[in-house]
């Protein structure tokens, strides 16, 4: 499983949070908010908080709409293994 965390944040404040939270992932900076257009996140201030699984072939398999922060990586990997026991990530879940 790879991760890419999505932020409006510039670069150099998504480095800053990622040293000073010792976050074992990449951040990617959606500054001019396009990334969060295409997958319909944008609000006023701030993006919504979503999770989308994409399998290693580049398929969207799951949207996760409410993130609960307290269960959030437990939820990302039974839906992973869901998925992988199933063997059914051709189509979109929600």
């Amino acid at each position: 499983i790879a991760i890419l965390g999505v932020s409006y944040d510039l670069p150099g404040a998504l480095r800053t949070f990622k040293i000073k939270f010792n976050i074992p992932f990449h951040f990617l900076s959606d500054a001019k908010k396009e990334i969060g257009k295409k997958y319909g996140v944008n609000r006023i201030l701030f993006s919504a908080r979503k999770t989308f699984l994409i399998d290693e072939n580049g398929i969207l398999i799951y949207i996760i709409d409410h993130v609960n922060l307290n269960t959030h990586p437990r939820d990302v990997l039974a839906i992973f293994e869901a998925e992988k026991l199933s063997d059914q990530s051709n189509y979109i879940k929600e």
